[in-house]
């Protein structure tokens, strides 16, 4: 089934996703949607005794956890389909960085641990990763959006082949590239990079070339980007999660919290980001850091809050 068409108006459900009794969520990071409109959520809440990846059902049901070990690291997660196969990688930046490519019940496939050869690490430290997308033909992009603002590329197999840009400001370059992903749609896949201390969402070419630089559009401090059927979504830091079209034209900010700007840490905003659960209003946002998209058209987010997360299901209205 291919996901809706866009619309700009969606119901706000903060309690669709039912978790057994006692659970620890945590910061909620990377979402991730796969063929039965199971939704798979990274959290990170520093206990190994409990798991990092939730999977839900498609009603929002629970249905197991897995991936203790990134408990402390959680950050970024993409799902990749190779034929009848289906994939999760999960980011986590503890323990010298490392990306893991796992099936949908948690086994370990592959795994791409610390940085690349690169000037950037003279000593090898100083690495973060923090989000990953996967090229058509299975190459592996990975973020060092909290180290040393690079993105690096893998073959399917987990070999180095390049890493493109280096921190700054201008064309190509980077300020915390936080978030990546594929965008097949037209006529050659490029890259959107959520270049988030920047307040902008570049696109490269799988190579690394500078092709644009979208700025304003709803963005104030996006976290990551998403293609989604006939739409790109934005879960952005500051409140507020933004749909565009294919074509990255702005159709609709949901959920923006007022007193966010672009690119000001909102330390004006009371506890900001552990705003006690009291003080969540339902349909605000206050701090989007992950998002995904069902075939029937549902966008889900999810929200780094420092106790304790939240999810929520924005159905079209």
């Amino acid at each position: 089934m291919k996901p809706q068409p866009a619309t700009q108006s969606y119901r706000f459900d903060h309690s669709y996703f039912k978790f057994p009794a006692g659970f620890p969520l945590g910061d909620c990071h990377g979402l991730a949607v796969d063929k039965r409109d199971h939704v798979f959520l990274l959290q990170q809440n520093g206990d190994e005794k409990h798991p990092a990846v939730c999977e839900f059902d498609d009603k929002g049901a629970f249905v197991r956890g897995w991936g203790n070990r990134f408990a402390r690291g959680a950050h970024g997660l993409a799902y990749d389909r190779r034929g009848d196969q289906e994939f999760l990688y999960v980011v986590d930046y503890e323990n010298g960085g490392t990306v893991v490519k796992c099936t949908l019940d948690g086994k370990e496939v592959l795994e791409i641990k610390g940085a690349p050869k690169h000037a950037a690490y003279p000593k090898g430290e100083g690495y973060k990763p923090t989000d990953v997308a996967i090229a058509p033909n299975g190459d592996i992009y990975i973020t060092d959006g909290y180290g040393a603002s690079l993105i690096h590329r893998y073959d399917a197999a987990g070999k180095y082949q390049q890493t493109i840009g280096w921190k700054g400001k201008g064309p190509g370059q980077f300020e915390c590239p936080h978030g990546i992903c594929i965008d097949a749609r037209g006529s050659e896949p490029v890259l959107l990079v959520a270049d988030r201390a920047n307040v902008r969402v570049q696109v490269l070419s799988l190579s690394g070339e500078h092709k644009q630089t979208i700025i304003s559009r709803g963005l104030r401090y996006p976290c990551t980007v998403r293609v989604a059927g006939d739409l790109t979504i934005i879960p952005d830091l500051f409140g507020a999660a933004l749909i565009w079209d294919k074509d990255y034209k702005h159709v609709a900010t949901l959920g923006a919290h007022p007193d966010m700007h672009p690119g000001q840490w909102p330390s004006h905003v009371a506890g900001y980001p552990s705003v006690p659960r009291e003080d969540r209003i339902d349909g605000r946002f206050i701090s989007p850091h992950g998002i995904t998209r069902d075939a029937k058209g549902n966008i889900f987010v999810g929200e780094w809050l420092r106790d304790g997360g939240r999810l929520t299901k924005l159905s079209p209205a």
